[in-house]
């Protein structure tokens, strides 16, 4: 499906959206807390939605109401049917481990394009643990069981691997370790892993590279609420930082989100942002010469690379590398499309320099199936006069379903694209 998003004013107030990476990990800690727990504010899109239906499959209850969900948990048990994962590399990858605690055969079933995602993290550090781990095309097998122990990590590939073990490693007996390897990118995630466990009676402590666990613990159903998601509000920030103000309500101050770097970003482009405890507003500052590192916040990469296309300095991201293995090949999608519009940019090992350029809008791009793309073309599209026609805009349902609304709150505006011809 096709939109055409023409240039618009983006201003004014909206509450944001849940968090995502919050809702996956509140709701696999509450599966695995004896008891009830109560889930507030929860997102649910498809990625969140395939975690609790995988959680279900495992043993979970579930009792879904429209701000908040009832979790009956600490009954993990073999599923008699396949998992579909669909597109989520976040549930996949934390409910491996969670899946090993059944110590049965258990099948995974994934889209073509999570199937083609690194997942020989898990193969190597399984096949030094013993654990039954076969990758075959689309469909993953695991059996436990799975024991404490020393884990030994690369993580320059992603930290969902380690949120993985996280959740399972507390609850085994005997202590463990997970010892950190070459980069450890994406740490803030982890971080908000160790902390959302905390809040269900699960003590961690990580120190540089090594991640200590104490092994017996238990889990402590609890009512946990779901912050606003820093990662989607950037793509409206950023629009205000490119001209206007917008004013986003739901997002916590003191937020562990990694994403919420997207604020010192802003910051150093020269926009003004300002932080209240509960909100955040960005309004349009005097555009300066930006170079920043994304190592441990690449979700932001599509966006900034639109920041810096559409910007009047040179702006220089580095920590690119990991862009490449997401949804789609983040680089390449986003400057195949840059392209068609006529951005400046030099293109190194691991960094990208952008260069101020006149672009010219009025054609198509392509959202290669890839739900931050969409959205950061679409921040695009509404800078440009001739504005941008994107296809597959039904990618947004990953992690967004109501983010052309949204968009349309704000100011957005935009039209079906009726002949395919076009």
């Amino acid at each position: 499906m096709k939109y055409q998003v023409f240039k618009s004013e983006i201003n004014g107030t909206l509450k944001m959206i849940p968090s995502k990476s919050l809702t996956h990990r509140a709701l696999i800690s509450a599966a695995l807390a004896k008891g009830e727990s109560i889930i507030e504010n929860p997102l649910y899109a498809d990625d969140t939605l395939k975690t609790l239906e995988i959680l279900k499959n495992l043993g979970a209850s579930f009792l879904t109401h429209l701000d908040y969900i009832k979790v009956a948990g600490g009954n993990i048990k073999h599923s008699n049917v396949v998992l579909f994962a669909k597109e989520s590399g976040s549930t996949i990858r934390f409910l491996i481990p969670v899946a090993l605690l059944t110590e049965e055969l258990e099948h995974f079933s994934l889209s073509p394009s999570l199937a083609s995602r690194p997942f020989f993290v898990y193969e190597h550090l399984f096949k030094e643990h013993n654990i039954h781990f076969e990758k075959k095309g689309e469909d993953i097998f695991v059996k436990g069981p799975i024991y404490s122990g020393d884990y030994n990590i690369d993580g320059s590939i992603s930290s969902q691997f380690i949120s993985g073990l996280l959740f399972v490693l507390p609850i085994l007996e005997g202590d463990s370790k997970i010892i950190v390897r070459n980069n450890f990118e994406s740490k803030s995630y982890v971080e908000l892993t160790i902390n959302v466990l905390k809040k269900f009676g699960i003590k961690i402590n990580m120190a540089e590279n090594i991640i200590y666990i104490e092994g017996g613990q238990q889990y402590k159903n609890t009512q946990f609420t779901v912050e606003g998601d820093y990662s989607q509000a950037a793509f409206y920030l950023a629009s205000a930082a490119l001209g206007g103000s917008v004013t986003l309500l739901g997002l916590t101050k003191d937020s562990l989100q990694g994403d919420k770097k997207i604020l010192e970003f802003l910051k150093e482009f020269g926009a003004n942002v300002i932080v209240k405890d509960k909100e955040v507003t960005v309004e349009k500052g005097e555009c300066r010469k930006v170079d920043i590192d994304i190592s441990d916040t690449p979700d932001l990469g599509p966006i900034l690379f639109v920041l810096g296309a559409l910007s009047e300095e040179e702006f220089k991201i580095s920590g690119i590398e990991r862009l490449r293995y997401k949804e789609s090949d983040r680089i390449k999608a986003m400057l195949e499309n840059l392209d068609k519009v006529n951005a400046k940019y030099k293109l190194e090992e691991n960094m990208i320099t952008f260069y101020p350029s006149k672009l010219k809008g009025g054609i198509e791009v392509s959202s290669y199936n890839d739900h931050r793309i969409c959205m950061a073309l679409t921040i695009l599209a509404s800078h440009l006069k001739e504005g941008l026609i994107i296809d597959g805009i039904e990618s947004v349902s990953k992690s967004y379903p109501t983010f052309f609304e949204d968009f349309n709150i704000l100011g957005g505006k935009y039209a079906t694209v009726k002949n395919e011809n076009h």
